[in-house]
């Protein structure tokens, strides 16, 4: 046993370490979360392409029938709540910790609906003078719900619902107000965090085919969305409510497509 010039006990020296303290994540895995998505993306869609060649008269060429957008979609969703989970498996302390993925029950089912009426009335708000301000015409849909809209009479109609209703709300909050927000709050500060994550919310929800003013208006409309959940989740310091508000937007929106 080692001992002080005092003859007092030494405490055991500290376990060797990797020379990394967690949390080592940073933007660096932002960008790394690309190709993931990309790939897994990629994968769902030839699954989606060949089953929808062999199984239907699709001949590759047009939208893929709804089976085949779910099947996408379930990939695109997997990695984005796949991604923020390796990142705080291999190189943070946690999802808890790291994202703050937690809940606060049932306050934040309260707060949750707030977050959303107050997305419904901020996006209706910023699309409605968006599209006076840049002329949109009355025959076109400044709205990403066709999904929905056009696939009423098929039976994959319900798994559509699930991916809208819960499966975005979850995993776009992981890795949009968790890993995104919190890699850019910790390298570049709380400003950039909830604007950058807001802009990298905000342009995957462009739509194919949209006219200009269309996507203006849409992106408009999904950037006062990400804003306010952005908002919320550095506020509160926790992914429940912004999870919960996003649940309850998209059920909302889902409802009046429907009818």
């Amino acid at each position: 046993m080692n001992e002080s010039s005092t003859g007092t006990p030494l405490p055991p020296p500290p376990p060797p370490t990797s020379g990394r303290d967690r949390p080592f994540w940073g933007s660096v895995d932002i960008l790394l979360a690309i190709p993931f998505i990309i790939a897994l993306v990629l994968v769902g869609t030839i699954i989606a392409s060949l089953l929808a060649s062999g199984f239907s008269d699709w001949d590759g060429t047009g939208d893929l029938p709804v089976y085949g957008l779910f099947i996408a979609v379930v990939f695109q969703q997997f990695a984005q709540g796949a991604w923020p989970w390796i990142v705080s498996k291999r190189k943070g302390l946690g999802m808890v910790s790291d994202w703050k993925f937690r809940f606060d029950w049932p306050n934040d089912i309260g707060v949750g609906f707030g977050l959303a009426v107050m997305c419904v009335l901020g996006s209706t708000a910023a699309t409605a003078l968006t599209s006076v301000l840049i002329g949109l015409g009355d025959d076109e849909d400044p709205s990403n719900t066709s999904i929905l809209s056009d696939n009423q009479d098929s039976p994959w109609l319900i798994g559509v619902i699930l991916l809208v209703v819960f499966g975005a709300p979850l995993t776009e909050e992981l890795l949009f107000r968790g890993l995104i927000l919190r890699a850019l709050e910790k390298d570049l500060g709380i400003y950039v965090a909830i604007i950058g994550s807001t802009l990298l919310f905000t342009l995957p929800h462009m739509q194919a085919g949209a006219t200009s003013r269309e996507t203006i208006v849409l992106l408009v409309g999904i950037a006062t969305i990400g804003l306010i959940l952005g908002i919320a989740a550095v506020r509160l310091d926790r992914l429940g409510p912004p999870i919960i508000g996003h649940f309850f937007f998209n059920a909302f929106g889902t409802v009046m497509t429907l009818i």
